[in-house]
């Protein structure tokens, strides 16, 4: 009898620097199990966004699973927004930073329990110049180092470490405008983070306020490294010096960076120089299969 569950896996074969053939392995085998009918697309970076697009509304998964960084994740997510249709994720990038922000696990096996698990919620994303964020963007100081790791055509956590010393000596601070439906900033920034989601992919947990579900995201805006404010972004504290960093929860905000152009990316994938960002919230955008909550 044929299955009548439908489950497409997107792959990205170069993300992360790693093979996927133990990820195909565990799609097939559990499709046997299950069973459902296993569809698979591997990206190619040659029009992916609308080849999954037609893959969804002519197959009309049940579920999509991506493996890949956030830049698929982002991806396949746009071809699911809005619908009942779930998507799972498997951590197969090189920082992964959405994954780190659900607390899925490294193991492939582990991560397709929860992709193909019952726990799901409905996340935010964020419209930024009409892009859509799932996690993180930003402009400044770690924007420089997604180009610089993307030029340089980097991989593993050796690769992003060597990228951000480089980086260090390369960035300039910039000014910046900020308005915002509860107020207004001018101030010079070395980084100004717009934060869905609370981690980066190294585990830093940049954004304590944050939640990918409320409703809200934040503006991270650190005018300068400091060890002391650094330690507590690290340890969960949201008392900051605002003369360093500053935190703002909103729903929509008008960047301006009146000088010049600032380097800008939306998860982990670079998107060039911009001088104004116009920034809204997107509720309930995809529907994501999480691990569930302890008890």
């Amino acid at each position: 009898m044929h299955p009548e569950r439908k489950i497409l896996l997107v792959v990205n074969p170069v993300s992360g620097g790693t093979a996927k053939d133990e990820i195909f392995n565990i799609a097939i085998a559990r499709s046997k199990i299950e069973p459902f009918e296993l569809l698979i697309y591997q990206t190619t970076g040659v029009e992916d966004l609308e080849a999954i697009g037609h893959l969804v509304s002519t197959q009309q998964p049940e579920r999509v699973i991506v493996a890949g960084g956030d830049g698929t994740i982002g991806m396949v997510a746009r071809t699911l927004a809005q619908t009942e249709a779930i998507m799972g994720i498997i951590p197969a990038g090189s920082a992964n930073g959405l994954s780190v922000d659900f607390a899925l696990p490294t193991s492939f096996e582990e991560a397709f329990d929860i992709a193909l698990g019952s726990h799901v919620i409905a996340m935010d994303a964020v419209d930024i110049n009409g892009d859509i964020c799932l996690h993180l963007g930003d402009i400044g100081l770690n924007a420089l180092l997604v180009k610089n790791y993307e030029m340089n055509d980097s991989r593993g956590k050796i690769g992003y470490a060597k990228e951000m010393l480089k980086t260090l000596s390369e960035h300039n601070n910039f000014r910046v405008q900020i308005d915002y439906p509860e107020g207004r900033l001018e101030t010079e920034a070395l980084i100004v983070i717009i934060a869905n989601g609370a981690k980066y992919g190294t585990g830093v947990n940049i954004n304590p306020k944050g939640s990918i579900s409320d409703g809200f995201f934040e503006l991270v805006i650190a005018r300068r490294l400091n060890f002391i404010e650094s330690a507590k972004i690290l340890t969960g504290s949201t008392d900051f010096d605002p003369d360093i960093l500053q935190i703002v929860s909103t729903k929509s905000a008008h960047l301006v960076c009146p000088d010049h152009g600032v380097h800008f990316q939306i998860d982990g994938e670079y998107k060039g120089e911009v001088k104004e960002l116009r920034i809204e919230i997107i509720e309930k955008y995809v529907h994501v299969a999480v691990p569930a909550p302890h008890p």
